[in-house]
């Protein structure tokens, strides 16, 4: 197993009806289409004087290369990415609706700017430019189909990119599939990170109204932008006997209770021992004979205060291992939020075809 989670080095909302403005540090992160088709605007050639594109908001997002490069480490075999944005309100939703996530072409600052700062803020990324609305050099390199009114918007490039279609039933937040942008990170491509948007057909039509909030990474929730990696590191040695029926209990060995920011990986041993083990003649004790799991056996980490599963249950990626001594798992540290509670859960599936959720109070901390 292995789920390797990383936080945003930078982001922000390009407003094309604030497009001088910076929002660097604003808590939120805007995706929307917001036309009024009863606006006028007959200074823009070659736009429809009867329709207005006024209102459109991308987000753009910035992961750094030294905690890409931690990833591209210790990633083995095959693996998946996603980029993961939480929920935070929603206006006018479709029954369904889609999202386009692009790699960014060019560099830019993330400035400490926040929505309608009054003056302006305008010393980061805004509609307009990479930097300052003030710097030239600095404008974005938009295609003439990347906006509709306000010149800027983001630039992009690339024959990969991500999405993901919501219908009405469809949980709302943000896990995007954007394995084929990181890779192309991987393999030299210049990291400017991705920009969230509505596909062009949504934002040039004059009856577009629909707006999503996200978490930021100055949010100061549990719920910020994440990168989340996952590859299959799992692996099975050592002739110790698996656990035959549910009459077993499980403990594990090596929990330190709290874990620095800085420690990378960690792993915790999980023991098996039969509840009620068959008499033997021996000269220790048959109740300390370490048995191991099946390798039908999964973990996740659950936020202790909120219950909101931080890694899920994932039959291809977060898989027990076990060797001579037993079972274990592998947790990287860096991909949880500091000062924090969490759980380590386990589920496993017997030969019997029972399925065994184990909740032990496995409780750890992160800490500074």
């Amino acid at each position: 197993m292995a789920v390797y989670k990383i936080f945003p080095s930078a982001d922000a909302t390009l407003y094309s009806k604030y497009p001088a403005q910076n929002t660097g540090l604003d808590e939120i992160l805007e995706v929307a289409v917001k036309n009024d088709e009863n606006s006028t605007n007959s200074l823009v050639p070659g736009v429809d004087s009867t329709i207005l594109y006024d209102d459109i908001r991308r987000s753009v997002i910035k992961f750094s290369d030294e905690d890409l490069n931690v990833i591209k480490k210790f990633r083995t075999g095959s693996w998946s990415t996603g980029l993961k944005l939480y929920l935070a309100n929603a206006e006018n939703l479709n029954t369904s609706y889609s999202l386009e996530i692009r790699q960014v072409s060019q560099s830019w600052e993330m400035g400490t700017g926040k929505f309608l700062d009054s003056p302006e803020t305008r010393n980061g990324v805004c509609w307009y430019s990479t930097s300052s609305y003030y710097t030239t050099a600095s404008s974005w390199a938009t295609p003439a189909n990347n906006y509709f009114m306000t010149p800027g918007g983001g630039s992009w490039t690339g024959s990969y990119y991500g999405s993901q279609s919501f219908d009405y039933n469809s949980p709302k937040d943000v896990n995007a599939d954007v394995t084929r942008i990181v890779d192309s990170w991987f393999s030299g491509s210049a990291n400017n990170g991705f920009i969230v948007k509505f596909p062009i057909a949504v934002e040039s039509s004059s009856v577009s109204y629909i707006g999503l909030s996200f978490f930021s990474v100055d949010t100061h929730t549990i719920y910020p932008p994440t990168l989340e990696m996952k590859w299959d590191d799992s692996s099975y040695t050592g002739s110790l006997n698996e656990v035959s029926d549910s009459n077993f209990v499980v403990t594990i060995a090596n929990n330190q209770g709290e874990y620095k920011t800085q420690t990378n990986l960690v792993r915790f041993r999980i023991n098996a021992r039969d509840k009620y083990p068959a008499r033997a003649f021996t000269t220790s004790s048959i109740y300390t004979v370490n048995k191991r799991l099946p390798q039908t056996t999964y973990w996740a980490i659950q936020d202790l205060k909120t219950a909101d599963m931080v890694i899920d249950f994932d039959d291809n990626y977060t898989k027990v291992s076990y060797d001579q001594n037993g079972s274990f798992v592998n947790i990287y540290m860096k991909g949880l939020e500091v000062e924090r509670y969490y759980k380590l859960l386990v589920k496993t599936t017997l030969s019997t075809g029972e399925t065994i959720d184990i909740d032990n109070d496995c409780i750890f901390k992160i800490v500074k």
